[in-house]
């Protein structure tokens, strides 16, 4: 091979290494760009969550005035909203946020033993979230919904029975609105740690591989 050849060769496989380093660049930058903004949706989900933790502490706040049994479950209650900002601070992947759910289905039952106490009620077993929307705290009993029996709070269960549509919590996925259980991979931690006590449930497991 002559000297011009060589040049050649050298030119084209120099070429070849730049286009390769400028493909995998602009893969890496489209992972990272897909990365950040499911890290932000999930911490979106997250976020409303905690605001609606601290709405509820808010209101059973004066509930515990003359109660040393009260100020303690309320003193759990905020301990675990604390946990749950705090790992919504530290959230660095998707998956992170099942800790700030964990945190946050503790605090919803703590404020469920707060309410019956205020109302001279027996405390509530712990019981899973309501299937429409984990945030709005523990379910209170079991109700058929398109042929299966899920986890309702009270004001969901009024509805459906009434003929009424459930308040289903919904989540941002591809420009539109959908039921949570619909939500994909992206909010798969914040599904789990709502769930993370009732793994063996196959309703759960059909919330977290979005079959509900």
């Amino acid at each position: 091979m002559d000297f011009l050849g060589i040049v050649v060769l050298v030119a084209a496989v120099a070429a070849a290494f730049v286009v390769i380093a400028r493909s995998r660049a602009l893969q890496g930058r489209r992972a990272r760009a897909e990365h950040d903004s499911q890290l932000a949706l999930a911490k979106r989900a997250a976020e409303t969550d905690v605001l609606g933790m601290t709405e509820a502490l808010t209101r059973v706040g004066a509930l515990t005035d003359d109660d040393p049994l009260a100020r303690d479950d309320y003193q759990r209650a905020v301990d675990a909203r604390a946990r749950a900002l705090r790992c919504l601070h530290e959230a660095n992947e998707p998956d992170d946020l099942c800790l700030v759910t964990e945190s946050l289905e503790e605090g919803r039952w703590t404020v469920a033993r707060l309410d019956a106490r205020a109302a001279g009620q027996p405390m509530p077993s712990r019981r899973p979230p309501c299937f429409f929307n984990p945030g709005h705290g523990p379910s209170s009993r079991n109700i058929r919904w398109r042929a299966r029996s899920v986890p309702s709070c009270a004001a969901d269960a009024i509805r459906v029975e009434s003929g009424a549509d459930p308040y289903i919590r919904t989540v941002e996925r591809d420009d539109r609105r959908v039921p949570y259980w619909e939500g994909g991979p992206t909010y798969a931690g914040w599904m789990r740690g709502y769930y993370s006590s009732w793994r063996g449930s196959t309703l759960v497991a059909d919330i977290l591989t979005s079959r509900a």
